[in-house]
Formats: structure tokens, sequence, C-alpha cells
């Protein structure tokens, strides 16, 4: 099975444990949205608005067992015999649900959420990070210090809706390793500029000031 159907499945069970929430609620799946600065995608699985809040859902079908470094920044997966570094979806979670936070315009605070879908979540302390077993108690359970109600839950759904856009899977992974390219172009001209003390655009002094490297001619300049 392929990581897309893998994930496409794991989705669809998502889906059903949202569509059993009964009390007033709006889901979306499988929403875009685009950060107007840098043009990166933000493609993320389900948001869903209820009284207690906008919850942000990041659905991972990972088989197997997850391991997470003390610090949360490593992730290994292991299946049988096969030890695989992962991507912190608590990270990638994060941005997400700022860019939700951006596009209802800070109305209200959003949740970041992590399921993993075949029940294995590792345990990170405070980071949502739970099992789809467990997911609709959370959603019900879940405190907060706010209370929306239908004309509140309306109206955040409007501004999701009017935020978002229209973009295929294809054009999205495409967008991702292209965004990528552009860091690592980057990063590459920053470490030849400290390196050599010279502009890799055009090859005159780097000049320093506290954090700032600016050229001493064209417009090339960077933060550390």
């Amino acid at each position: 099975m392929s990581k897309i159907s893998q994930g496409n499945k794991g989705e669809e069970k998502v889906k059903k444990v949202l569509n059993s929430i009964k009390e007033k609620h709006i889901v979306f799946n499988d929403i875009s949205f685009k950060n107007e600065h840098s043009e990166m995608t933000h493609q993320i699985d389900h948001i869903v608005i209820k009284s207690n809040g906008v919850f942000v859902i990041e659905t991972k079908n990972y088989f197997g067992k997850i391991l997470v470094s003390k610090d949360g920044k490593n992730w290994t997966k292991i299946v049988g015999n096969k030890i695989e570094k992962i991507s912190s979806p608590v990270m990638q979670n994060k941005s997400h649900a700022v860019t939700v936070f951006k596009a209802i315009r800070g109305y209200v605070k959003t949740v970041p959420v992590v399921v993993f879908v075949q029940n294995n979540s590792p345990y990170i302390e405070s980071e949502n990070v739970i099992n789809l077993k467990d997911l609709k108690l959370f959603l019900d359970t879940y405190e907060n210090d706010v209370v929306l109600d239908d004309n509140q839950i309306n109206e955040i759904a409007k501004m999701i809706k009017n935020s978002s856009i229209e973009i295929t899977r294809d054009e999205h992974i495409f967008n991702i390793k292209y965004y990528k390219q552009i860091i690592q172009e980057r990063e590459e001209e920053m470490s030849i500029a400290i390196e050599t003390n010279s502009c890799p655009l055009c090859g005159s002094q780097m000049l320093r000031k506290g954090q700032l490297y600016y050229c001493s001619k064209c417009d090339f300049r960077f933060y550390l």
C-alpha cells in the first residue's frame, strides 16, 4: 500500500469519528491554505469547530512502534527490522494551527491535535498527541477558556472557507519540494558568504553588524 493510500484510509477513519459528534459542530476535511508571503501551501487533514474550540487535526496512519526523543525533535518508526526516521507531526501540525489561526484572524486560539489511527501513539506530555480510540472523548471533554455559540461557530467556518484555496495533492507536494529547494539554496548561499567572506551573488565583500550579514555592494543579506 502506498503512503498516500495508507494516509487516505487513516483520514476516512478519523472522519467517521468526527461525524459521530452529536453537538453542533462543523468539520472541514482535506482543506488547503497558502501563505501570502512565502507562497507555501498547507494541506490540513481536518478542522473541527465546536463549542469548546477550533481543533486542527493531523492524521497519522503509521504501523509499528513509534519512538520520540526526550526533546520531541527526533521521531523514529520501527516496523519489524526496518527503522525509519520520520518528520515530527507535532511540529508540522503546530504550523498548521498557526495557519488556521491567521485564517480566522485570531478569533480564538486553535488547538493542534495529532491522531494516530493505529492506536500506537507515543507519549508526549502536553502535546495533544492521542490515539484514534480517544479522539471523540478528547474533543468532547477538552477544557478551553472559550465557549462558542452557534453563530460564532458559523462565523469561524465562513472565515476558514473564504481563506482556503483549491489545490490538488500533487500540486501541494510539488510546492513543498520547491519550497525545500529554495531553503536549501539559501542555506548554501549563507554558508558560502560566511566561509569565504564574499557575496555568493556578486562576489563583493560581506560585512557584518551584530547578527546581520550583508553585501557591501548588492542587496544580499541574511540574519543568523
